[in-house]
């Protein structure tokens, strides 16, 4: 009597809120920027578009991903490729096309894996989980929720991987009759969609939940889940999550023998089916409401909903029957071409193969006396020549040896010193955990050119106010880090003493004031360019308030697509400074909702790469910033990331690249 299928629905409907989830509740403004946004952009938004659809209008959906796929394919673009895959795998499993579904979720992994993309890998496992699922494959459905499970622990920004892959192991745990340890992994991801307020999944979490306790005969517990997530499908309009859960509640009043209730439910749930044209659900619901009426006694009802059943699981059988005819009238005649070409191919062959011998035969004789000769003669002589260099040649390679094994040595000391040093900077540089306490809404992205940087940022709250700085020291690798110590502890001391509350520009002054002093006076043999550029904001989110000063790095703001720039000033800070480098500029911001930031260090705009080998450049960077702003921090940092490695090519990185964007709740 139950939807026993509402395993694998629950499962694959969660991996599809997990890349995008935050999207769909932007759909209206995506679809209002697609026009004018770039290729790879469009093939995010149709990718978002097509989610969106999948629950109540599944064939319009793969229309759209069908669309993405196209454009992606076009511009080569790897990542949209994969994603447009794993869109259509997801229409095609909501559809109950299981096989067609794991082919595409297999073209799209592929695509993944070859990116090292673990969040899309993440997704795509759970995608081939609920697919096999549909095919009853349940070792193969619990390999992959393992494969999901496991990948989503290793990332620590996939809090939300983890909530989707939780359901996976607790589908495959019921399976097995494990209810609790089942139903404790629901819970899990029932209260992450909760706090993270993503309804959909909330309910299609509860309702496992119920079928969990359906399964350990606890019908009243079962009832208690599957009433409380009724009126949150009904308020998100999921029409396909909503007749699961009818044609459930349904199998419980059945228990109850309470069947003009289960009658009512089937009812609902049957004439949902139909709209949706969910040929499996259909079968089911029909069924089901055939026994309940014939519980009560509605002779009528209940055959014609049995024939109901029958048509459905007939046609489904047909076209199934239809499509194994094709394929074997196909392979059958493709077969019976394949054998008559090799049959002309190997008469054809026979005949060069005697006019072949039979010239082989004369060359191989009259030339075998000649070439023996010859060749006697050189290995003679290169006998003799060999015994001699090899002599030279074990003299030598004791030396190089010799020498090897000493360069080796003082080359892992070194590479060990400096291994260490990054632990040390490592242990300065906030986490970006740390830094999307303070902003949760941001991203950074941070890729040193060597093992150590001359780049770092810093975040920290102090009464109130949060200090947020980029800086880029003088260089890179050792002399950068080394360099990146004495700011990064000498900026935080400024901060510390809490005289600069709204003064940014007043840090920058101390923190020149700081240079003259402690470099100058040990006599250093800085340059006249040794030192740091920076910008620092402080934020004050009481009153919707930046402060901002930059020293040669300034700030970037976007307000609903318009690109809004803060100038630095011209000079940097270092020892050398003169009194009138000694002041910079403040720059007061009013934030409004939705306004988004940007601060970045030279490293990214002054990449080499692209077609003709030239720099990034300050233009493209802004460009691209406006172009991703309506995306979600994560999504904007996978894009620019994957913009540089593209522009970049196989060129090297010329310096350490940090760029942080962030926007105030």
């Amino acid at each position: 009597m139950y939807q026993k299928n509402s395993l694998y629905f629950i499962g694959f409907f969660l991996m599809v809120a997990a890349a995008l989830c935050s999207q769909n509740r932007k759909l209206d403004s995506l679809i209002k920027i697609f026009p004018s946004s770039a290729d790879t952009v469009k093939v995010q938004i149709l990718c978002s578009v097509s989610r969106s659809y999948e629950a109540n209008d599944p064939a319009k959906a793969l229309k759209i991903a069908d669309s993405a796929l196209t454009i992606a394919k076009r511009i080569h673009y790897k990542m949209g490729i994969g994603g447009a895959y794993g869109s259509v795998g997801s229409c095609l499993t909501t559809s109950g096309k299981y096989d067609e579904a794991i082919s595409a979720l297999i073209k799209a992994l592929k695509v993944f894996e070859a990116e090292k993309a673990k969040r899309y890998i993440t997704n795509t496992y759970n995608s081939l989980a609920n697919a096999y699922m549909g095919l009853k494959n349940e070792d193969k459905a619990y390999e992959y929720f393992l494969k999901a499970f496991n990948m989503a622990n290793e990332e620590p920004r996939n809090e939300h991987m983890v909530a989707v892959a939780s359901v996976g192991v607790g589908n495959m745990l019921l399976e097995k009759n494990k209810f609790n340890e089942a139903i404790s992994y629901y819970k899990k991801s029932e209260q992450y969609f909760r706090e993270k307020n993503i309804s959909n999944y909330e309910a299609m979490c509860i309702t496992m939940i119920g079928e969990a306790y359906v399964q350990d005969s606890n019908y009243v517990e079962a009832e208690k889940y599957f009433a409380k997530s009724l009126p949150i499908f009904r308020t998100t309009n999921d029409d396909y999550g909503l007749a699961i859960n009818l044609a459930n509640l349904a199998g419980v009043e059945i228990q109850r023998k309470e069947y003009k209730k289960a009658e009512t439910f089937y009812k609902e749930a049957l004439q949902l089916n139909l709209q949706r044209k969910a040929w499996d659900n259909i079968q089911s619901t029909a069924l089901g409401l055939a026994k309940v009426e014939e519980l009560l006694g509605n002779t009528k009802e209940a055959l014609a909903n049995y024939k109901l059943y029958t048509q459905f699981k007939d046609s489904v059988i047909n076209i199934e029957r239809n499509k194994a005819v094709a394929e074997s009238e196909s392979k059958y005649e493709s077969e019976k071409k394949e054998q008559q070409l090799i049959l002309k191919n190997s008469e054809l062959e026979k005949s060069h193969l005697k006019v072949s011998q039979r010239n082989n035969l004369i060359y191989i004789f009259g030339g075998a006396m000649v070439v023996f000769l010859v060749l006697l003669f050189f290995v003679y002589k290169q006998f003799r020549e060999k015994r001699k260099a090899n002599v030279l040649l074990t003299n030598k390679n004791s030396e190089i040896e010799k020498q090897k094994g000493i360069i080796e040595e003082k080359n892992k000391d070194i590479t060990d010193s400096i291994n260490y040093s990054k632990h040390i900077q490592q242990a300065i540089i906030p986490s970006f955990k740390k830094v999307r306490e303070h902003l949760p809404n941001s991203f950074v992205i941070f890729k040193p050119k060597d093992i150590v940087s001359g780049d770092f940022y810093l975040v920290e709250n102090i009464e109130g106010l949060i200090y947020l700085a980029v800086v880029d020291c003088t260089g890179h690798g050792v002399p950068g880090a080394m360099l990146s110590v004495f700011a990064n502890s000498t900026i935080k001391n400024i901060i510390a003493g809490n005289r600069h509350r709204s003064d940014p520009a007043g840090i920058l002054s101390e923190l020149c004031r700081q240079f003259k002093a402690n470099l100058q006076s040990h006599k250093t043999t800085l340059t006249i360019s040794d030192g740091v550029d920076m910008s620092l904001c402080i934020i004050d989110k009481a009153i919707s308030k930046i402060y901002f000063a930059g020293a040669k790095n300034g700030l970037l703001q976007v307000i609903d697509g318009q690109l809004i720039e803060y100038a630095a000033n011209r000079w940097g800070i270092s020892g050398n400074n003169g009194e009138e480098h000694l002041v910079f500029t403040n720059h007061q911001i009013e934030v409004n909702k939705g306004d988004k930031f940007y601060l970045s260090t030279d490293g990214f705009i002054d990449q080499f790469g692209g077609p003709k080998g030239k720099k990034f450049k300050q233009k493209q960077l802004k460009d691209l910033v406006v172009n991703y702003s309506a995306l979600n921090f994560d999504l904007q940092a996978d894009n620019l990331i994957n913009d540089f490695t593209l522009w970049k090519g196989l060129l090297e990185q010329i310096d350490d690249v940090t760029l942080v964007g962030f926007e105030l709740e």
